[in-house]
C-alpha cells in the first residue's frame, strides 16, 4: 500500500477510533501504530494529516496504553521518528501531550536521548500567535506542554541541566527568564536521585553565581523573581528528604556558601548590596524546612549584632525590615522546626523591636511597629506576657503619638491585635471615643477596627450615631468633614464585621435603623441640616447599609426589606408614623426628602437570590417617574441606578415585556425628537445597563439605541460616557454580589456583539462625532481579556491610532495605556502604524496641563524600544533630540520617565 493510501487509512481509522476508542479489539491499537511507522513518513505529509496522525496516538495512548505498552521501545522508537521536525504549534500541542504520556508510561530504554532531543530542541519556545488566530494557542500553552516533557523523566537530569545553563547565557532576556522558570518547575531530587548529584548539579560554575547576580544587578522584576525562586528550588532540592539524616547535609553546605558570599555586605556602612544578600537568603528559606532552619539560625545574631552597630536611623530601619522578614519566613512551615527556631530566637529579636518605638525618628518607630504587627501574625511565636506586651505598646502610640506617619503605621498592626487579643477592645474604645472631638481623623479608624466585638459594637454604634446627629446640627464648617470621617467609619465597621458573625446581627437590628431613623427625622425636620443629605455623606452610608445587607440570609434579609418598604411608602420607622409628611419617591418631594432614595438603593439592589421583591412594580413604577421628572439633578440619578437595580432582579414575566416595550418606545422617541432629553438619556442608559448585566434578550435593542445616539451632535457626548457607564461603573451598586468573571464575562460579550457597530458608525460619521465612537470603543477596551484584545487588534489599531490623535486627555490617555499592552503582546500589529504613533507620543510628552498624559507618553516610548531594531532605529534621533526637552520637565516623576526612556532609545 502506498504511503498516500495509508494517509486515507489514517484519516478512517482515527473516525473509527475517535468515536470508539475503547471497543476498538485486541490487537487493533498496535496494528494501526505499526502500519504507520512502516508505512508513514509522517513529516512528509500536510500540517491536517500530520495532526490526524498525532490524534490517532493521543487517542490511543488515552484508551490503549496496556496494549501500546506491550510494544515497549518499538512505540518509542515510532513516535519519535513522527515528532522530529515539527514544526506546526499546534501539533506540538498535540505532540507534547503525547511525549509526556509516553515518558510516564514506558521504558525509554536507549531511546532516552531521542526522546529528550526530539522534545528539548524546541527551548525556549519562541513563538508569537499570528493575528485573528482562530485556534487561539499561545506562547504559555506551548511552555506548559514542553516543560511537562521535560520534567517527566528522572534520566532527563543530567540531560536537561545543560540545556538550561546554556540559555542562561543568552542575551535574551525572555529565554533566561524562561530557563529560570524550568529550573523552578523541574524536581531535580527526582530527576538524579543520587544526593551528591544532586548537589553537584547546583556547584556547577555557572549555575549558583547567575542566579546571584540575577538578584544583585537586576535587568528586570520579573528575574528577580524567577531567580529567587530558582534559589529556593535548589534549597528545596538539596535537602534531606523525611527520615533521613540531617548532618552535614547538601543543604548545609550551600547554606554556608550562600551567607559567605552575602555577610560581607552586612558590614558595609551604606548597606547598599545589603538588600539584595538578604533577598538571596531569603529566597533559601522558601525551599524547605530545614533550609529555613539553618539560614535563620545563623542570620538573626547577625543581623541583631549590626543593630547594635549600626545607630544611623536609616540604617537601623534596612535591619529592622529584614530581621522581621527572616522571622516570619517561618510561617511557611508553622509545623516544623523553623517555628521553634524562631521562638528560641525571638526575645532578643522583640528587645530591638520594642527598643525602636520608642526611638525619636518618625521612620524608625514606623518600621518597628510594623513590624511587631507582623509579629503578630505568628502562631504561638510570644508567650502570654509578651503577647500583652507587644498589643499595649502599639495601642499607647495609637493614643498617644502625635505624628500621623507613626499613627497610620499602626493600622495593620491592630488589625492583628483583634484577631490574637480582641479582649483589649473594651479597654481601649473609651479612651478612643473620648479624643474624637480633638483628634477625629486620626482615632476613628481605629475605633473601626476595634469596634469589631460583640461586647463593643452596639455600644460603639449607637455612640458613633449619636455623634452624627450632634454634628448634623452644628454650624460649624467642619461639620460636614466630622460627619464624613463618623460616616466612613461606620462603613469600615460593617467591613471588618464580615469575618465576625456575631457583630452582622447588631448592625442590622440597631446600626441601620438607626441610619434611617437620624436620616428621615432630618428629611422632615424644621431644624434641617443639609450634612445629612449631602452626597458624599449620603453615598458613605448607602456604602454601610450594602455591606451590612449582603452578608443577611434570605429570612434576615425579608425583614430590613420589610422595614425600609414602610419607610419609603408609608412613613412609618420602628413602627412610628412620622408626624411630618415624608414621601421620597414622589416626582414632587423636596430635594431634602428625595435625596434619600439613595439609602433605598442598597438594600433592593443586594437581596438574595431566593428573595422575590414583592413591591416591585409600585417601587419600579415610582423610580421610573422619580427619575425624570424631579426638579433635582442628584435624586434624578440616584432614582435612575436604583430602577435600575430593581429592573436587574426583576423576574422575566409578560408584565416586565410590556414595561421595556413601554420604555423602548419612549426613548426612540423622546431621544429622537428631542435633543435636549438628558433625563430620558440617563434613564435609558441605566436600564441598558440592568439589562446588558443579566443577559436580557431585550438587552441589545436599548445598546442600540444609545449607539445610534453617538452620532448625535447634542446627546453624542453623553451617550459615550453611558456606553462606560454600562461597562464599567456602579457594579457594587448595581448587584453588589456579582462575581467578579460574570462582570467581565458581560463586558466581553458586550464587546464581541458591538464593536463592529461602532467601528462602522465611526467611518460614516461626521468630523463633530468621530470623536464620540473613539470614546465609547475606549470604554469597551478597557478591562477587556487580552485574549479577546489581541484577536481583534488588527480591524482596531487603526481606530486607536485614531484615538491618540484626538483632542481628548481622556480617551488619550486611556489609549496610551491600552497601547502599551499591545506593544509587548502584538508588536506586528504596531510596526505598521509606527509613523504616526511615534510622532504623537512625542508630542504628548510635552502636554504641559496634566502631568499623567505626559509620563503615559514616556512609557509608551520606552515600551516601543522592545520593537524589531530595524523599525525603530530611523527615529533614534529624533526620539532622543525630542526627549532631551523632557529632562528639564518640572515634575520629578516625568524627569525619572523621560531619563528612562531616552537611555534605552
Amino acid at each position: 500500500m502506498s504511503m498516500y493510501r495509508y494517509i486515507e487509512y489514517c484519516h478512517i481509522l482515527f473516525v473509527k477510533v475517535t468515536g470508539s476508542g475503547s471497543s476498538l479489539p485486541e490487537g487493533c491499537a498496535e496494528m494501526i501504530c505499526r502500519a504507520i511507522f512502516k508505512e508513514v513518513q509522517v513529516q512528509t505529509l500536510s500540517q491536517t494529516d500530520r495532526c490526524t496522525v498525532y490524534n490517532i496516538y493521543s487517542t490511543l495512548l488515552s484508551h490503549k496504553l496496556p496494549e501500546l505498552q506491550k510494544m515497549e521501545t518499538d512505540f518509542v522508537y515510532g513516535f519519535i521518528q513522527s515528532m522530529d521536525t515539527e514544526k506546526d504549534p499546534r501539533n506540538l500541542l498535540i505532540a507534547f501531550h503525547c511525549a509526556r504520556t509516553i515518558i510516564l508510561n514506558f521504558s525509554l530504554g536507549p531511546f532516552v536521548e531521542e526522546m529528550f532531543e526530539v522534545t528539548s530542541c524546541y527551548f525556549p519556545i519562541d513563538f508569537t500567535p499570528p493575528p485573528n488566530d482562530e485556534f487561539q494557542i499561545s506562547r504559555e500553552d506551548l511552555i506548559r506542554g514542553l516543560r511537562g516533557c521535560l520534567s517527566a523523566c528522572p534520566e532527563f537530569g543530567p540531560l536537561c541541566i545543560p540545556l538550561l545553563l546554556d540559555k542562561l547565557q543568552s542575551d535574551v532576556q525572555s529565554a533566561i527568564l524562561d530557563s529560570l522558570l524550568t529550573l523552578v518547575n523541574l524536581n531535580f531530587i527526582f530527576f538524579i536521585p543520587p544526593a551528591n548529584e544532586v548537589a553537584g548539579v547546583y556547584s556547577d560554575p555557572y549555575v549558583r553565581p547567575f542566579v546571584r547576580s540575577s538578584i544583585f544587578s537586576p535587568r528586570s522584576p520579573e528575574l528577580v523573581s524567577a531567580a529567587e525562586s530558582a534559589l529556593s528550588a535548589m534549597g528545596a532540592a538539596l535537602s534531606p528528604q523525611p527520615g533521613l539524616s540531617t548532618e552535614n547535609s547538601d543543604v548545609d553546605v550551600f547554606i554556608k556558601e550562600v551567607m559567605q558570599d552575602s555577610k560581607r555586605h552586612f558590614v558595609d556602612e551604606d548597606l547598599r548590596l545589603f538588600g539584595p544578600s538578604c533577598r538571596l537568603l531569603l529566597a533559601l528559606t522558601q525551599g524547605s524546612d530545614h533550609s529555613c532552619c539553618g539560614v535563620i539560625h545563623q542570620t538573626l545574631p547577625l543581623l541583631e549584632d549590626m543593630y547594635n552597630k549600626f545607630t544611623g536611623a536609616n540604617q537601623r530601619k534596612q535591619i529592622i525590615e529584614m530581621l522581621v522578614k527572616f522571622l516570619c519566613c517561618s510561617k511557611r512551615f508553622d509545623r516544623g522546626k523553623a517555628s521553634k527556631v524562631v521562638r528560641d530566637l525571638l526575645p532578643s529579636s522583640l528587645e530591638i523591636l520594642m527598643s525602636s518605638v520608642s526611638q525619636s525618628s518618625v521612620t524608625l518607630t514606623s518600621a518597628a511597629v510594623e513590624g511587631l504587627g507582623q509579629i503578630l501574625s505568628l502562631p504561638d511565636a510570644l508567650s502570654s506576657k509578651d503577647l500583652e506586651t507587644v498589643c499595649w505598646c502599639v495601642v499607647d502610640l495609637v493614643l498617644n503619638s502625635t505624628d500621623r506617619k507613626v499613627r497610620s503605621s499602626c493600622v495593620e498592626p491592630c488589625k492583628e491585635i483583634m484577631k490574637v487579643y480582641p479582649q483589649i477592645s473594651s479597654e481601649i474604645l473609651p479612651k478612643l471615643v473620648a479624643k474624637i472631638d480633638t483628634d477625629r481623623d486620626a482615632i476613628l479608624p481605629f475605633i473601626a477596627i476595634f469596634a469589631v466585638h460583640k461586647s463593643v459594637i452596639s455600644r460603639i454604634s449607637e455612640e458613633l450615631l449619636n455623634k452624627l446627629q450632634q454634628e448634623s446640627q452644628a454650624m460649624s464648617e467642619s461639620a460636614l468633614q466630622t460627619s464624613l470621617w463618623i460616616t466612613a467609619c461606620l462603613n469600615d465597621i460593617s467591613i471588618y464585621a464580615r469575618g465576625n458573625s456575631d457583630c452582622v446581627p447588631i448592625l442590622y437590628l440597631e446600626t441601620v435603623p438607626g441610619v434611617y431613623r437620624i436620616c428621615v427625622s432630618n428629611a422632615v425636620s424644621d431644624n434641617y441640616s443639609e450634612v445629612l443629605s449631602s452626597p458624599d455623606v449620603l453615598q458613605t452610608l448607602s456604602a454601610f447599609i450594602r455591606n451590612t445587607a449582603i452578608l443577611l440570609d434570605s429570612g434576615t434579609f425579608g425583614k430590613l426589606y420589610s422595614f425600609v418598604t414602610k419607610v419609603y411608602f408609608e412613613a412609618t420607622i420602628c413602627e412610628v408614623k412620622l408626624q411630618n409628611p415624608f414621601a421620597p419617591l414622589q416626582t414632587d418631594a423636596p430635594p431634602k426628602q428625595s435625596c434619600l432614595v439613595t439609602l433605598l438603593t442598597p438594600v433592593v439592589c443586594s437581596c438574595p437570590k431566593q428573595f422575590s421583591i414583592p413591591d416591585i412594580e409600585k417601587y419600579r413604577d415610582s423610580l421610573t417617574d422619580l427619575s425624570l421628572r424631579s426638579n433635582h439633578d442628584y435624586t434624578r440619578s440616584e432614582a435612575a441606578k436604583c430602577l435600575s437595580g430593581i429592573l436587574n432582579k426583576a423576574p422575566d414575566d409578560e408584565d416586565m415585556a410590556v414595561y421595556l416595550q413601554q420604555r423602548f418606545d419612549f426613548y426612540e422617541k423622546t431621544l429622537t425628537f428631542d435633543s435636549s432629553a438628558t433625563s430620558c438619556l440617563q434613564q435609558c442608559v441605566w436600564v441598558t445597563k440592568a439589562l446588558v448585566m443579566r443577559g436580557h434578550r431585550e438587552a441589545s435593542k436599548f445598546v442600540n439605541i444609545l449607539l445610534r445616539l453617538l452620532g448625535n451632535e447634542d446627546l453624542g457626548e453623553q451617550a459615550a460616557d453611558g456606553v462606560r457607564t454600562v461597562l464599567t461603573l456602579y457594579e457594587d451598586v448595581l448587584n453588589p454580589t456579582m462575581h467578579a468573571n460574570i462582570r467581565l464575562l458581560y463586558k466581553q460579550r458586550f464587546f464581541t456583539e458591538n464593536s463592529s457597530q461602532i467601528i462602522q458608525g465611526f467611518q460614516t460619521a461626521s468630523i463633530g462625532t468621530k470623536k464620540n465612537y473613539l470614546m465609547a470603543l475606549s470604554h469597551c477596551l478597557q478591562s477587556l481579556p487580552k485574549s479577546v484584545l489581541l484577536r481583534e487588534l488588527p480591524q482596531l489599531f487603526p481606530l486607536i491610532v485614531q484615538s491618540l490623535l484626538c483632542d481628548n486627555i481622556q480617551l488619550q490617555q486611556s489609549t496610551m495605556e491600552t497601547l502599551c499592552t499591545m506593544i509587548t503582546d502584538a508588536p506586528d500589529v504596531i510596526v505598521k502604524h509606527i509613523d504616526t504613533v511615534i510622532p504623537q507620543l512625542l508630542k504628548l510628552t510635552a502636554y504641559k496641563p496634566v502631568m499623567r498624559v505626559r509620563t503615559c507618553a514616556l512609557r509608551c516610548l520606552l515600551a516601543l524600544v522592545s520593537l524589531p531594531t530595524s523599525v525603530i532605529l530611523p527615529y533614534r534621533p529624533r526620539v532622543i533630540k525630542a526627549l532631551e526637552g523632557v529632562l528639564d520637565d518640572k515634575k520629578r516623576l516625568v524627569r525619572l520617565e523621560a531619563v528612562k526612556a531616552r537611555n534605552e532609545w
